[in-house]
């Protein structure tokens, strides 16, 4: 059997093993996973805003010498 099929299958069958675990460990790992992707949710949100609010700040600069 090549070695990349052999790695393939022994990560399948590593897998399956996790499925096996208490509903109490599943509970945990969910509630990490979730709080890793809430905070990258914030972090990308707040870069996003704080670029929106550099763009508005740039564009109202170029406006405001014109109508003067």
């Amino acid at each position: 059997m090549p070695p990349e099929l052999l790695a393939h299958f022994k990560k399948k069958q590593g897998e399956g093993d996790s499925k096996e675990s208490s509903p109490e460990e599943k509970k945990e790992g969910d509630k990490k996973r979730r709080k890793e992707a809430v905070s990258k949710a914030r972090i990308r949100m707040e870069s996003k805003n704080k670029r929106r609010g550099d763009d508005e700040q740039k564009e109202a600069g170029k406006k405001g010498p014109k109508e003067s």
